[in-house]
């Protein structure tokens, strides 16, 4: 991004532009127009199981391991599900003992850390078949003893991690080779069609160049002619909605800049660099979209993906999304300055939240911190490529 060159900031200023820079690189960071239900239904449908506060893919055995051991114990389930907490809070050490520097789950908060791993793979655990009964963790524990809660076949729990949690050997994010043909087989079972199954039996591994992915999006990777027509198509949908949406989403932050330099006053100029970074984005958007044949998108083949997830697409956003992309494809100046454009993200935002809409609320205005949804859409596509590379790099 060259036309950054022209910023003159002092150092607080410029801290500031690099976070929202940041931003713009950041997965999903924010549904502010309501298109999550269109974005999870496409990274379901290629990705099930998975989401966006995943890290490390060991955890998918890890918890099925606890919640085994503490089925074990005596006691109530509300005493049983504490043994699972502290377990689970232990770990935290037994993986920093071991090496293990990125991906810890609680790794600051400790004991005070509220969202456990055993919440935020639960979901898929389910979903991949591990876990063979439905309901909550407490309702798992609560179970008689004569219906396992997991899949028979799970691989065995390795030494370091003993009965007695005070026990806990250094552990490691590494899988064994039994452990990783464990879960490849949950996947040809659960989800034999899907293109994460096609990545994982591929053997494909991410690499990296200074802490980035060199395969940015899941539509630029090398292999996807072989994939089944089924998953190019999904794939193809997903790009086109990230890239065709994200110019809603950069209109509605030159907006927010706009007001917000507006009411901080022309004195203030790290808001009309914004806004000029803004208009500059949109500009670069709609040079991007000229390697998109927009043409080509259609919607009513997305809708009819969407129906085979648990997501609903409310029809006003099914509207939304038509109406930008006719934007898109028949607009020929910017479109940052396009009444129709700007009236239609504005409406939309308005309408999505009402009294809290910053375009009407300059308390929730104030609070605006820069950039909101600015990046583009990719589907878990980082939290994928690691357990992809967790698949692929086995010990033993």
């Amino acid at each position: 991004m060259s036309f950054l060159a022209w910023i003159d900031f002092d150092q607080a200023d410029r801290d500031r532009t690099r976070r929202i820079m940041d931003l713009f690189g950041t997965e999903e960071s924010r549904d502010e127009l309501g298109l999550g239900s269109i974005r999870d239904a496409l990274a379901d449908l290629m990705f099930p199981g998975t989401s966006v506060i995943q890290t490390r893919l060991r955890y998918m055995l890890f918890v099925p391991w606890i919640f085994r051991l503490a089925a074990s114990r005596t006691g109530s389930a509300a005493a049983r599900l504490d043994f699972t907490r502290g377990y689970e809070i232990r770990l935290i050490d037994a993986l920093l003992a071991g090496g293990e520097t990125t991906g810890i789950i609680g790794s600051e908060a400790r004991a005070q850390l509220k969202r456990l791993p055993s919440d935020v793979y639960w979901a898929g655990l389910q979903r991949w078949g591990v876990r063979a009964e439905p309901g909550s963790r407490a309702d798992c524990l609560s179970l008689p003893p004569d219906s396992p809660a997991w899949i028979s076949g799970l691989p065995d729990m390795p030494d370091e991690m003993p009965p007695d949690p005070a026990n806990l050997k250094p552990c490691d994010f590494i899988l064994r080779s039994e452990e990783a043909s464990f879960l490849k087989d949950r996947l040809v079972i659960t989800a034999s069609e899907t293109l994460l199954t096609t990545l994982a039996l591929s053997g494909w591994r991410p690499t990296y160049t200074e802490g980035k992915l060199d395969v940015s999006a899941v539509w630029l990777h090398s292999d996807r002619p072989n994939w089944s027509a089924r998953n190019r198509g999904i794939v193809t949908q997903a790009e086109s909605f990230a890239r065709v949406m994200r110019g809603a989403s950069l209109l509605y932050n030159l907006v927010l800049a706009e007001q917000s330099a507006a009411a901080q006053g022309a004195e203030n100029s790290q808001w009309r660099d914004l806004v000029a970074l803004y208009r500059q984005s949109l500009t670069d958007w709609q040079e991007d979209l000229r390697t998109l044949s927009i043409s080509d998108w259609k919607l009513t083949e997305l809708w009819t993906l969407a129906e085979d997830t648990s997501h609903r697409i409310a029809p006003l956003t099914m509207r939304f999304v038509g109406d930008w992309r006719e934007i898109a494809l028949r607009s020929v100046g910017a479109v940052a300055d396009l009444s129709t454009a700007r009236s239609l993200v504005e409406m939309r935002e308005i309408r999505l939240k009402g009294s809290k809409s910053r375009l009407r609320n300059a308390s929730a205005l104030s609070r605006w911190n820069g950039a909101s949804g600015a990046g583009l859409l990719t589907y878990r596509w980082s939290t994928v490529a690691s357990h992809l590379g967790d698949l692929a790099n086995v010990a033993g």
